[in-house]
């Protein structure tokens, strides 16, 4: 590896976007340079340690510092952990952003706020891979904390718009529920085993139960808490509601957001704690059998629910957000299998999706660059004027269905069976409905940006600038070739992971993928692709219509969020203003100042404004406090 590169991986995004205004403040084009370098430096760090821990499974390597004294030589260290689970993360944080900064050249190239744009960009990135690289949970915090403070300031970057400044804040909000419970979760850890390492945490937690001062109940509790954190950060339900609205902010920054970090925070998290905290050697899936089926049970649920929205969102870059939610929900549920299948279908599609989803936002971003309109209605025949962006977008809805060979089939054949390895139906049936969906609004979304009849005159629209395209093309090429090489690169990935169990994929889980491509590409076919049934005359009367209506309203979770949490909250305040602070409070102040006032008036009455008898009675006073002195001094 290169030197210092799992403290330069981070560090360097992170302090070189505070030089960003300086740069921007020399010109335009040598900020954006700038930017980019650092970002591309920052992936060469990152990329440069995978030698370094090839084949090292879950004995990764401690690099500490002394950090924060705990006094009698005790500290807190500031701790990196250089395994192939972390370095993948950080390669995929700073790889796939740095082709996002690149990206942005071209797309933000007319918009204003540039230097607050790269310094966050740069900013985010860097808390991402400060995040994945952390050996304990404090450090892994402030880098979870860095991420969703960046995710605020470029959700809401277009500030002028009230929609984005609310996304901003909504996104704010709600990651900040699952990040207190987290944050609970750790200090219960702390306070219960005296450590923040995970390494630490893993052997100290073992130890107790062994000697039986702690119970397995007991240690449930912080890690749901701490999963609660994963389900806010990757935007499982109940607290997905933030990001389909995120989708305010710059496409970039949607692209960053889905692919390389702070959504695949949470998923990084759970995969983490299953191999460094809770290993299968110290902790058998049965002593956690309820902790994965929580996980399992969310995960299969958000799946399905997030993908059924997919299928009727207006906006293009809406549609992949939904998306998002339901492939993160799919590895949740790989890794709630609590086997080793699982965890590495769950690990493999963090990678394979990381790439492709990188892949159809920045293919909307150059749709969006070109046409000016998110609206889906408002596109079509977009194929012949945007020949790179249509095949490039058709490599990654290919990918993301999971159709051979792209690399998507070979990670979401793993998810689906560890399902059938686990032996649960429930979570099988609810992936590979998942699935089907996924492949069913990914061809709406293909036919209604490139294939439909044009909406509109496009004689004016023409291909992305280079600078936007050649990252397109990296993407498609990264999907294709892993794709092509899967039956080599699956067990290549195995070895750099350092699994002793090599995934078999069973007969029955072909058939199945053959069932769900079919079904899907078939509905697809015949709704957009072929035509042969108008989705108007479906959604227009009966259960169609009333169905399209809940998923319009995003199954009035939205709503009822609002009416509850936003109006109630907001009409509670206001009763408590009315006949609390108003009456209760101010009126026992009220009654406190009137009550004064009658007593001084009544002690105005023995004032007489002479100041001989004022003297004189202080005189007096002071005699029966010396006298009062004298008695107590002498007894």
């Amino acid at each position: 590896m290169l030197p210092y590169a799992p403290w330069l991986s981070w560090v360097i995004p992170i302090v070189g976007s505070l030089f960003i205004p300086v740069f921007f403040r020399l010109g335009k084009r040598v900020g954006e340079t700038y930017a980019v370098i650092v970002a591309f430096l920052a992936a060469a760090f990152s990329l440069s340690m995978i030698p370094d821990v090839w084949g090292l499974g879950s004995h990764g390597i401690i690099i500490s510092i002394d950090w924060i004294p705990l006094g009698l030589d005790r500290w807190i260290p500031a701790s990196m952990l250089v395994d192939p689970l972390s370095v993948m993360m950080a390669s995929i944080a700073t790889g796939i952003g740095a082709l996002i900064v690149l990206y942005s050249v071209g797309y933000m190239a007319h918009e204003e706020g540039l230097p607050r744009y790269y310094f966050f960009m740069l900013f985010f990135i860097g808390g991402m891979t400060l995040l994945v690289m952390a050996e304990n949970f404090l450090i892994l915090y402030i880098g979870w904390e860095i991420v969703g403070l960046c995710s605020y300031a470029l959700i809401s970057f277009y500030n002028r718009k009230p929609e984005a400044n609310h996304a901003g804040i909504k996104a704010f909000v709600t990651t900040r529920i699952g990040d207190t419970l987290m944050l609970i979760g750790i200090v219960i850890l702390f306070a219960a085993f005296g450590t923040f390492s995970l390494t630490g945490l893993e052997k100290a937690m073992a130890e107790a139960i062994e000697r039986g001062s702690i119970t397995i109940g007991f240690i449930l509790i912080p890690l749901l808490l701490i999963f609660g954190g994963a389900v806010g950060k990757s935007a499982q339900f109940p607290l997905h509601v933030w990001l389909p609205d995120a989708m305010e902010g710059p496409t970039p920054v949607s692209a960053l957001i889905h692919a390389a970090t702070m959504v695949k925070a949470g998923i990084y998290l759970v995969a983490r704690m299953i191999l460094t905290v809770i290993p299968f050697e110290s902790f058998p899936p049965t002593l956690l059998a309820e902790w994965y089926m929580v996980i399992a049970l969310v995960a299969g649920f958000t799946a399905l629910f997030a993908a059924s929205m997919g299928l009727v969102s207006p906006d293009i870059k809406r549609v992949i957000a939904y998306s998002t939610i339901s492939q993160l929900a799919l590895m949740l549920a790989a890794l709630g299998m609590a086997s080793e299948t699982g965890w590495f279908g769950g690990t493999f599609h963090i990678l394979s999706h990381s790439i492709f989803k990188a892949l159809l936002f920045l293919a909307s971003g150059a749709v969006i660059h070109a046409i000016h309109t998110n609206n889906l209605d408002e596109m079509g025949g977009l194929r012949r004027y945007m020949p790179i962006t249509f095949w490039t977008s058709l490599i990654g809805v290919l990918s993301l269905a999971g159709l051979p060979p792209l690399s998507g089939f070979w990670s979401k054949d793993v998810i689906i069976e560890s399902t059938l390895e686990a032996g649960n139906i429930l979570i099988y049936l609810l992936v590979v409905s998942t699935s089907v969906l996924t492949f069913i609004y990914g061809l709406r979304w293909l036919y209604k940006v490139f294939l439909a009849p044009p909406s509109h005159h496009h004689h004016e629209v023409h291909e992305a600038p280079r600078i936007m395209t050649i990252p397109l093309i990296i993407l498609a090429a990264l999907s294709v070739g892993i794709g092509v090489t899967g039956p080599l690169f699956e067990p290549v990935f195995t070895s750099y992971l350092g699994l002793e169990h090599h995934v078999e994929v069973s007969p029955l889980t072909y058939l199945t993928s053959a069932i769900v491509l079919a079904a899907g590409g078939g509905v697809g076919y015949l709704f957009f692709i072929g035509g042969r049934i108008r989705p108007e005359a479906v959604r227009s009367a009966g259960l169609g219509a009333a169905l399209h209506r809940i998923l319009v309203n995003r199954y009035y979770v939205d709503a009822f969020y609002y009416r509850v949490f936003v109006d109630g909250l907001d009409k509670l305040s206001s009763l408590l203003l009315r006949f609390i602070e108003l009456k209760v409070i101010d009126g026992f102040n009220y009654a406190l100042t009137r009550a004064t006032s009658y007593l001084v008036q009544g002690f105005r009455s023995i004032q007489t404004g002479e100041s001989n008898i004022n003297i004189s009675g202080l005189i007096i006073g002071l005699a029966i406090l010396l006298l009062l002195f004298i008695r107590l001094l002498f007894g």
